[in-house]
């Protein structure tokens, strides 16, 4: 059986003045962080392992200029050339729940773009991220340039199957939802001998277990910082919903 690893003791994480009962608490909680790193790593590690996923469909999406002023240049791009393209030739979408009828788009999944577009710089330096919703691009972009969002590519699947053929179109865990929200991680293979390449589905998660869990509604949540900021406040979470009208008040924000 493999020992367990456990924190170094030396390494406080707490002011000087803090009692005894503080520290003792913070150093049992200490422990059950550091298990709970150890085993993301091993749950990493586990995911990076999974076999060969299914070779995709070619899919045909729509894309805007990256200034959200212009409206009148649009081109048409394939899941093969983002893929291709990309850092490591590694693409990951995030599924937008934005359907074709929508003028206002889900309040947690702009709020994962909004931290998305923070760092998305960053994240280019690894692979290509890519914003893809049901709605028609020029509402979509709309909705962008209202949130700034300007270091994020924004993509329209309006006209093709791939939020279907990916689960994200009424999934069958929310019939109800006509767009639901998901990641999804693809891998460009290239092919020698002048063959064209083909990009393989590598993985995917959405915000759903199970009905028959205590989490039936979480699962992407480990992928927002949001969500994982409010885990370390005396409040926590606090039945928290996203609201697309946060920026009306920002005090505590902007002095």
């Amino acid at each position: 059986m493999t020992s367990v690893q456990l924190p170094d003791p030396t390494f406080h994480k707490w002011p000087g003045t803090a009692t005894e009962e503080y520290t003792t608490a913070r150093r049992a909680l200490l422990e059950k962080e550091f298990a709970l790193v150890n085993q993301q790593e091993e749950v990493a590690a586990q995911r990076r392992a999974l076999p060969l996923g299914p070779i995709m469909p070619t899919y045909t999406f729509e894309e805007g200029s990256a200034d959200l002023d212009t409206s009148s240049a649009t081109r048409q791009t394939t899941l093969a050339e983002l893929t291709k393209k990309s850092r490591n030739k590694t693409l990951i979408v995030q599924h937008f729940m934005m359907d074709e009828g929508d003028v206002d788009a889900c309040s947690g999944c702009t709020m994962m773009t909004d931290s998305l577009n923070g760092i998305a710089k960053h994240l280019a330096q690894r692979f290509t991220l890519v914003i893809i919703a049901k709605a028609p691009l020029p509402i979509f972009r709309a909705w962008a340039k209202k949130r700034g969002w300007k270091d994020v590519r924004l993509l329209s699947s309006d006209g093709n199957t791939f939020n279907k053929d990916m689960g994200v179109e009424s999934p069958d865990w929310f019939r109800e939802m006509k767009q639901g929200p998901g990641l999804s991680v693809f891998k460009y293979e290239g092919a020698g001998d002048g063959e064209e390449g083909k990009v393989r589905f590598v993985y995917q998660t959405t915000p759903h277990f199970g009905k028959e869990t205590a989490h039936i509604l979480t699962g992407m949540d480990s992928l927002t910082l949001s969500w994982q900021l409010f885990d370390i406040t005396p409040e926590g979470r606090g039945g928290f919903i996203p609201s697309n009208e946060y920026v009306d008040d920002c005090s505590g924000v902007i002095s």
